[in-house]
């Protein structure tokens, strides 16, 4: 007996079919495949024999009675090839055959009882026929199961009712495990799983026929979610470097509760891939799902980019840098965004985005400048766009310590420090450590006695008010005292000035400190 294996299959499709013979149950099937097979040499050089052999392996099978075959997964033990056609590929060497291969099998695995089981007076029946088809093209994949009943006229006004009986019962019980090949999609799509596909039945009242016709059109089968997934991803590179990447997803029902089957898919693998892309694209730019009319199939469109631009809440900001005496000012203008269905909503999310980003804007100073010094926020002007669903920022950044954030609650605490040494003079001074008055005398001894200023400019937060201000300079005593750098420090004048409008309020500190020479 001669044997062909055949593993490079480019498309094929398999037709099953029973019959039942007269009124006796006796059961056949018929298995029919049709295959297009790629038997070219791609690599072909002169004295290679491999497409000669291949052509005539086929047409030896053809002239044989019966052949064992393997064609990709289809097994054939007393096969006959019915017929075959070459064709020459478009490349140079290349030749595909379509082959049709048929063989006629025993149905050991039916019964006697199986048959008149479910169908209503079998006596009647003039004629069954059931017949599986199955075929894949690249990653599409087609099931159908066909039933065809004839009744002969004594089933009379019967053959309606027994007709409907036999159809339900027989066809969605009696489920075999008839699939195709092992190609990592059809294996998946068994006719045993159950899955339901599109329907049809037809009733001849003068035949007295019925037929019941099931289709199953699917790609990749997703078990979990008993859907027939088709998916295309879509990478582009904008002119500014950014990529958007695009899924395009059809969606194949497998259940008879499609639309909900359908709608719950939807919701999972919208889930699923803003997790798998989030880290790389954060949210989706835009989704758009479809379901069809008759609820069996739908699309689903998921766009990502790393834009920022498109992103639904994004920030975008800039920054500068310049000298102001020897300290230095960092201004970071930012821009931030949120999507919504109307302008309320853009603005309401945008705010939400401005609120969570605050703590990220000197991080963003210390990313563009490395600065080495501590920086404190100087200013802040803000811009609120509800129209545009905006919110822009103008922050002023400096390395002015003046600025620190204080306990006392002070926006800014500026002190300034003058010094004059040597003078010669008896002076009138309040003795700070003594809370006396007394007189210095500087008659050029071992003694140095100087003269020190230090100005203290506070200003106010609203909240806080400007008399708040005073009473935090009035408390500070210690600290401007301090700030002098002398041991032996005597207060010649102690005033405040405020300026309401402003919300600022000025301390002025003048002292005389003696200082070992």
């Amino acid at each position: 007996m001669a044997a062909l294996i055949v593993n490079n299959v480019l498309s094929s499709s398999l037709r099953v079919s029973y019959n039942y013979a007269g009124t006796e149950e006796l059961f056949g099937y018929n298995v029919e495949g049709t295959y297009l097979v790629d038997i070219s040499d791609i690599n072909l050089q002169e004295g290679d024999t491999v497409l000669t052999q291949g052509r005539d392996a086929i047409e030896d099978a053809y002239g044989r009675p019966n052949i064992t075959a393997r064609i990709g997964a289809d097994d054939y033990i007393n096969g006959k090839v019915q017929n075959f056609s070459f064709e020459a590929g478009a490349l140079v060497g290349s030749e595909t055959v379509s082959i049709t291969i048929s063989e006629s099998r025993k149905l050991d695995s039916y019964s006697n009882s199986i048959f008149t089981k479910y169908i209503p007076n079998p006596h009647w029946i003039e004629s069954f026929k059931e017949s599986y088809d199955f075929s894949r093209n690249g990653a599409d994949y087609t099931s159908t199961r066909n039933i065809s009943l004839t009744y002969n006229q004594s089933a009379a006004d019967t053959f309606i009712t027994d007709a409907k009986v036999f159809l339900t019962n027989y066809y969605f019980v009696n489920r075999p495990s008839f699939g195709y090949q092992e190609d990592g999609i059809s294996e998946n799509a068994l006719i045993k799983d159950n899955y339901r596909g599109d329907i049809s039945e037809t009733y001849d009242l003068i035949e007295l026929s019925a037929s019941l016709t099931e289709s199953v059109n699917s790609s990749f089968v997703d078990s979990t979610k008993a859907v027939g997934r088709k998916e295309t991803q879509q990478i582009e590179v904008t002119e500014k470097g950014y990529i958007n990447k695009t899924y395009n997803i059809n969606l194949t029902s497998l259940r008879v509760d499609s639309e909900r089957t359908l709608t719950s898919a939807i919701g999972e693998i919208v889930d699923e891939l803003k997790s798998q892309e989030a880290s790389e694209f954060g949210s989706p730019i835009s989704i758009s799902k479809g379901i069809t009319k008759d609820g069996n199939n739908a699309t689903l469109t998921i766009k990502f980019t790393t834009d920022p631009t498109n992103q639904d809440d994004y920030s975008s900001y800039s920054g500068s840098e310049a000298k102001e005496g020897k300290f230095t000012n960092f201004t970071l203008n930012i821009e931030y965004k949120g999507n919504g269905k109307n302008d309320h909503d853009k603005f309401i999310n945008t705010k939400d985005v401005w609120v969570r980003e605050q703590k990220l804007n000197q991080l963003r100073i210390q990313r563009l400048f490395h600065p080495t010094k501590p920086i404190y926020e100087k200013s802040r002007s803000t811009n609120f766009r509800k129209s545009e669903g905006m919110i822009s920022e103008s922050i002023v950044f400096t390395t002015d310590d003046s600025y620190k954030e204080r306990d006392d609650g002070l926006l800014k605490l500026k002190k300034t420090l003058s010094k004059t040494h040597q003078i010669v003079r008896i002076e009138k001074v309040l003795d700070l450590s003594a809370l006396k008055e007394g007189a210095v005398i500087n008659s050029g001894g071992l003694l140095t006695v100087g003269q020190a200023s230090v100005t203290a400019s506070a200003t106010a937060t609203q909240t806080d008010g400007i008399y708040k201000v005073k009473e935090s300079l009035e408390a500070a005593t210690e600290e401007l005292n301090e700030f002098v750098g002398e041991d032996k420090l005597y207060m010649q004048s102690d005033t405040i000035s405020m300026t309401l409008g402003d919300g600022v309020a000025q301390r002025n500190l003048n002292y005389l400190f003696i200082s070992e020479t």
